[in-house]
């Protein structure tokens, strides 16, 4: 294998890995990048992506991000509304998280969703705090949930990705086999 080969081959593996590091800071993409990263490996590589063994691994990491980005939303509003937050509470933690991404990064986002979705349950409630905790404790679990869901997708992405590598230069890299 050639430098090139080996340098394309780190720098996909270091952006996969803060992929799997936005899995957990949320100013950082997540799934998505390690799919983005894996797009860019195939394009650059010779034949384009490996012929026909790059074309399958990317259909699995294609269904595996969409499902990873499923999951995450699914999850985390199923989390809310089991809680029993309401819509608006669900779009006041999207839209305080997206303000507080900013203000407070890294964590200003969860932090901001959180404060969003407490604050609307509670005074929908009537001001009762332990209604608007229970939605907010939904949602956290259901975050949690997503978190568990889109770590193993990504983990799944990136050994798909290093099996396609393997058997794309398995002659390169064992030349007596």
């Amino acid at each position: 294998m050639a430098f090139t080969d080996f340098f394309l081959i780190g720098v996909t593996l270091l952006v996969m890995l803060v992929g799997v590091a936005g899995i957990v800071v949320p100013v950082l993409p997540d799934v998505w990048l390690i799919w983005l990263a894996a797009a860019g490996y195939g394009l650059l590589r010779q034949p384009l992506f490996d012929g026909w063994i790059g074309g399958v691994a990317m259909v699995f990491i294609t269904l595996l991000c969409v499902a990873g980005l499923v999951a995450d939303w699914v999850l985390s509003n199923a989390g809310a509304a089991q809680g029993g937050a309401s819509w608006q509470g669900i779009v006041a933690s999207f839209a305080l998280g997206l303000l507080a991404l900013p203000i407070f990064p890294p964590f200003g986002s969860l932090v901001g969703a959180l404060l969003g979705l407490f604050l609307v349950e509670y005074f929908r409630h009537g001001k009762n705090h332990q209604k608007a905790l229970e939605a907010v404790k939904g949602y956290a679990a259901g975050c949690g949930w997503s978190v568990v869901a889109r770590l193993g997708v990504a983990l799944l992405m990136i050994a798909i990705w290093g099996l396609w590598v393997l058997l794309a230069n398995w002659s390169l890299i064992f030349p007596s086999a």
